[in-house]
């Protein structure tokens, strides 16, 4: 009598994987991978757009060296092969120097690519910046007084959509071309240029935890001024009708700030869900959010409050 284990078994060898079973393992590894290499991505991105330090090109090496693993574990040759030549490639641009000189770049691009090839979805970095970009960017013009949806909607008609692009112009060049007026255009032009003054990077985090930092002070600087803000709308002195204003345009700026720290982190769907919440729901979500990625970190809520 045959044994009912054996049924159905025609198509299949006990021990044996059918190409279907690979398919879906290497799609669960493709999906694990894209995690994986978040703050290899993050650095590439920097490196494609703008610029990457030595430092943060070498501490891609633990993230890399832990796929490079799991891609031999599953007899992945011609990854574990683009791996080991990407790796090489790092240790020759980063070994003794103080910056990345355009040979060194355009070879770690140009290994890299081998990777954006084998697995799109966990090394791309043109759909990453598109996804990112236009946040950052409209994130940064609503923190211009005076810039308000129209405004914004004018520069992206006209191109000026992108960072490289408001870095670059003057205030008389967005004048010109978007019909804004010159006195709005130089704030906007002031406040591209600051923003690329002031940080090491422009669309990406190659450094996750300086910037949750970052978004945990920012959190602090919202709360306060939520708080701030409720208080003022209790009252109905002329003072505090004010002052309600004020704080109103301020809480905004903050969660602009926010914003932009949250796509530099490729936090979208976190951001998503914020936009669709109140303020008080939005700092408790954050304050969620960052005591998942820094378990050691003090909530929010249990700041010092101020006397």
């Amino acid at each position: 009598m045959e044994k009912a284990g054996n049924v159905g078994t025609a198509e299949r060898t006990d021990g044996v994987s059918t190409a279907e079973d690979l398919a879906a393992v290497r799609g669960i590894f493709n999906e694990v991978a894209g995690v994986h290499v978040a703050q290899v991505r993050d650095v590439m991105l920097e490196l494609r757009y703008g610029d990457a330090s030595p430092a943060w090109i070498e501490a891609t090496r633990p993230a890399l060296k832990s796929l490079r693993a799991m891609a031999g574990a599953m007899d992945l040759t011609d990854l574990c092969n683009a791996l080991d030549e990407f790796c090489v490639t790092v240790d020759s641009t980063v070994a003794n120097r103080a910056q990345v000189g355009d040979d060194g770049k355009a070879e770690l691009l140009r290994r890299y690519q081998r990777l954006i090839d084998l697995i799109p979805q966990a090394f791309e970095l043109d759909a990453e910046r598109d996804r990112r970009e236009p946040i950052i960017v409209e994130s940064l013009l609503f923190q211009v007084d005076g810039v308000e949806r129209l405004i914004i909607d004018k520069l992206f008609a006209v191109g000026l959509n992108r960072l490289d692009a408001l870095v670059r112009a003057t205030a008389d060049e967005i004048a010109v071309v978007s019909g804004v007026r010159l006195e709005l255009a130089a704030k906007i032009a002031e406040q591209f240029r600051s923003y690329r003054s002031k940080g090491a990077t422009t669309i990406s985090a190659p450094d996750p935890a300086a910037e949750r930092r970052e978004l945990a002070d920012l959190l602090i600087v919202l709360s306060l001024q939520n708080d701030d803000y409720n208080h003022a709308a209790s009252s109905w002195t002329d003072d505090a009708k004010v002052r309600k204003r004020e704080l109103l345009k301020s809480r905004e700026h903050t969660f602009q700030k926010i914003k932009v720290t949250l796509a530099r982190l490729g936090e979208r769907d976190q951001l998503a869900r914020l936009e669709k919440l109140p303020f008080a729901e939005r700092i408790a979500a954050l304050d969620r959010y960052l005591s998942t990625q820094s378990p050691s970190r003090q909530p929010a809520s249990g700041q010092p409050t101020r006397t």
